[in-house]
């Protein structure tokens, strides 16, 4: 696809990187392991960013990603194909938005998370470090860091 895979020893301070890979803990070690490279965002000319959202360093926005208005997305996130961000959310660093999940506006997504494919999180809600959505999960209220929750509405499993 035109981009260079590198053996890290390879690496030098002013290489543009991006880490894509999809599992949040490996991607927080690499990128912490590469600590002051130049982290650079890749961003799909096929998925729409407003103009008044901000993206991290080291980012991937995948085809068909959506993240609206006054959104904050934080570094070496994933959002991937076909998600969509909402206005005035805030997702921190290390969160890996799967295929087709829904963010609705206003809502706090804490570093590391994991919101499964095809899930919904309903407006203004809180969701906690570390915390993994399952796929199809509709999320109705505000999840704690390191719980995994599924179903309909999203109970801990």
């Amino acid at each position: 696809m035109g981009y260079d895979v590198l053996n890290p020893k390879e690496l030098r301070s002013e290489v543009p990187l991006c880490i894509a890979i999809g599992d949040n803990l490996n991607r927080k070690k690499i990128a912490e392991r590469f600590n002051g490279f130049n982290f650079q965002s890749i961003v799909h000319p096929k998925s729409i960013v407003s103009n008044t959202s901000q993206i991290g360093a080291g980012t991937v926005v995948m085809a068909g990603a959506i993240v609206n208005t006054r959104t904050l997305i934080g570094n070496h996130v994933i959002l991937n194909t076909k998600s969509s961000v909402d206005h005035d959310c805030t997702i921190a660093d290390y969160v890996h938005i799967a295929p087709g999940a829904t963010i609705c506006g206003g809502v706090k997504v804490g570093k590391g998370a994991f919101v499964g494919a095809g899930s919904t999180i309903l407006p203004n809600l809180i969701i906690g470090e570390n915390v993994i959505i399952g796929a199809g999960a509709v999320v109705t209220q505000n999840i704690a860091s390191n719980t995994r929750v599924k179903g309909i509405p999203a109970k801990e499993f």
